[in-house]
């Protein structure tokens, strides 16, 4: 280097001159190649030249599905049928190894990277191996994995360096052949960047769970369900956690202050320990398979101050559910087998109320100044007669507001339904009910004593059945029943009761909804 060459690079370097971001912007493309991928990206902290380089590198949301994923058991219509799983496999691969081509020659951005396979063969994870750690090195955000296999390949363990790529925010994991291999944590390894995690079937047991979120101080959204070995769950030191779903677990521990949303069910209805939880943010709740007592209901209002949302379901333990709150909004009970006899609900400022049981409540009241959406659901077989018509009018009465009924009739179920068993100072028919939904009607003889006995109960804006549940035979009953009606029924002669043919003035029905036949209802008052 002669002497020229020196002065003029001790004034480049005095002047702070930066040839490297002088480059053409391809040239840079190529050395961010070659780089680490979290060093790549602190790159674009550089210059604004490493900046544009950076935001201009290609961005590829890559999503794969092989066509065997969702038949694994080879059935189609339920008959064997002959699949060579090895050219499949092969056509797949291939199909995804073109995607990638692009990634073996300069570096890109991955937001997605979505894989939906089944191993067929044990060598076939090596090939899945490869892809990923492709995607790793090109700064993938979000990796979605549902990975089956037959029962005679082993479980595919996610490759140990899924762990270290910086720039995965979020990871979805699916597949009870999927495994997280314990070994791969450890209580002193780096903090890891996760946002959000979703482990569905897959195997895992709990202690890698504990592992796994001690290494996770970002974690804004878990979810744990279908994880047969895991039984429990400790959400603590999780500090910026806001949402959590954790299903089939035993026992459940949470310290998480900023936590928002709550959804946990149990496995053979533990009992959950009101000591267990802490989590004072917590805006919306939803607890089944779980035995609760009656000082977990009670301390609810206390234990979470600002909660909004309860839903409650398949409760074990409880006859009777009372519940008070001044800043519940949205009520939600489905008791499942249980037989609730008493429910009494006192929460002013309630405005959703939805109930879903196999038995109407003996004694119901609810309290709420604010009360405007009502859905009740009931799940019924057996006999059925006018009195259990009369139980279910004096339930919906309970209600002033609008509200819509659902009912699904298992087989078998018989109905008995006779006017004259009604009395003379009976109940009017509620006139309130917006919709009355026949979710499943099993097959009958006659359907006169179902539609008789609902009609004179209830006077519907809207009534619906599904003929995929009950067949056409039943909605072209109704259709024949409310719509092609005689216009002057000659039905109750000079009874002092009319029946309800005589209230109605018009059933039309109501532009076709995918399996849904309605029928719009106008009563006279």
């Amino acid at each position: 280097m002669d002497e020229f060459e020196t002065k003029q690079k001790r004034v480049c370097l005095s002047m702070g001159f930066d040839r490297i971001s002088q480059l053409p912007q391809q040239i840079i493309h190529h050395i961010l190649f070659f780089m680490p991928t979290k060093d790549a990206a602190r790159t674009s902290a550089l210059s604004k030249s490493w900046l544009q380089a950076w935001n201009s590198l290609p961005r590829f949301d890559l999503k794969h599905s092989d066509v065997t994923h969702y038949d694994p058991l080879n059935l189609s219509n339920g008959e064997e049928v002959d699949i060579d799983h090895e050219e499949m496999f092969s056509k797949f691969a291939k199909s995804v190894d073109e995607t990638l081509l692009p990634l073996q020659l300069y570096k890109a951005i991955i937001p997605l990277f979505k894989l939906r396979v089944t191993v067929w063969h044990d060598k076939y994870a090596s090939r899945i191996d490869n892809w990923l750690e492709l995607a790793y090195r090109n700064h993938v955000q979000t990796l979605d994995l549902d990975i089956r296999s037959k029962d005679n390949v082993k479980a595919y363990a996610l490759p140990q360096t899924t762990f270290g790529v910086g720039s995965l925010a979020v990871l979805s994991l699916k597949g009870e052949k999927c495994k997280l291999d314990k070994n791969y944590f450890s209580y002193d390894m780096k903090s890891l960047c996760l946002r959000e995690l979703s482990l569905d079937e897959v195997d895992v047991d709990s202690l890698t769970i504990k592992k796994i979120l001690k290494c996770c101080p970002l974690l804004e959204a878990l979810t744990i369900t279908m994880c047969t070995k895991v039984k429990r769950v400790e959400l603590v030191n999780v500090p910026k956690l806001k949402k959590a779903n954790v299903q089939g677990v035993n026992k459940l521990r949470i310290e998480a202050p900023n936590l928002e949303k709550l959804n946990c069910s149990g496995d053979l209805a533990p009992i959950l320990n009101p000591n267990s939880i802490a989590c004072n943010n917590v805006k919306e709740i939803e607890i089944a398979s779980f035995y609760l007592t009656k000082k977990m209901i009670r301390e609810f209002d206390s234990k979470f101050p600002l909660l909004e949302t309860l839903h409650l379901g398949i409760f074990f333990g409880r006859k009777e559910f009372k519940f008070s709150s001044h800043r519940l909004k949205s009520l939600s009970l489905s008791p499942g087998p249980e037989k609730l006899t008493t429910v009494e609900i006192d929460c002013e400022n309630l405005n959703s109320f939805k109930y879903n049981g196999s038995s109407i409540p003996s004694s119901f009241s609810i309290t709420s100044s604010c009360l405007n959406n009502i859905e009740n659901r009931f799940h019924q077989k057996g006999h059925l007669d006018t009195f259990w018509f009369l139980t279910l009018r004096q339930y919906l009465g309970k209600f002033e507001q609008h509200q819509t009924l659902n009912l699904w009739f298992d087989h078998p179920t018989t109905i008995s339904f006779t006017s004259e068993e009604l009395s003379k100072d009976q109940l009017p028919p509620l006139s309130s009910l917006e919709n009355l939904v026949l979710e499943r009607v099993p097959p009958m003889q006659d359907y006169t004593a179902l539609v008789d006995g609902l009609l004179w109960i209830c006077h519907p804006k809207l009534l619906s059945a599904y003929p995929v549940y009950s067949g056409v035979q039943f909605t072209n009953f109704l259709c024949q029943t409310l719509v092609n009606r005689e216009e002057e029924p000659k039905c109750c002669g000079d009874s002092h009761m009319k029946c309800w043919r005589h209230y109605l003035i018009s059933g039309a029905p109501t532009p076709q909804i995918p399996l849904k036949s309605s029928i719009l209802l106008e009563w006279s008052l």
